[in-house]
């Protein structure tokens, strides 16, 4: 799928704008990279347009971060509450679920942090 695609499926499932669907698809990407194996991070950077390629490989993988402290850091960069936040997530969570496949999907949930999973859901 396409980048601008990919974007339009966030507006569609969530009402916003394209420059906050594109925030939103941002901070699901960075949230998968800081927590995913490096095996996995590579084929999901792989499987993205190549604006969101650069945002996976290119995340702060050295220290950990759990998905509540990047969804605090973006709420406060943006300026939003937690439940906007969580509405970004979890609509860019299911415009990727379109575009990559279910198997795919399957490998990335079991990897993730249970407290990331129950975000997604």
């Amino acid at each position: 799928m396409l980048y601008r695609e990919l974007i339009r499926k966030v507006q569609e499932y969530s009402g916003f704008s394209d420059a906050e669907s594109q925030d939103a698809m941002h901070l699901l990407v960075e949230i998968l990279a800081v927590q995913l194996p490096e095996h996995l991070r590579q084929q999901l950077a792989s499987e993205l347009p190549t604006e969101l390629e650069d945002v996976v490989l290119h995340a702060e993988t050295e220290e950990e971060q759990s998905s509540e402290d990047i969804l605090e850091y973006n709420m406060e960069l943006l300026g939003i509450d937690k439940r906007h936040a969580v509405k970004q997530i979890k609509t860019a969570w299911a415009a990727l679920e379109d575009s990559l496949s279910e198997d795919e999907i399957e490998d990335i949930k079991a990897e993730l942090p249970a407290d990331t999973t129950a975000l997604l859901a």
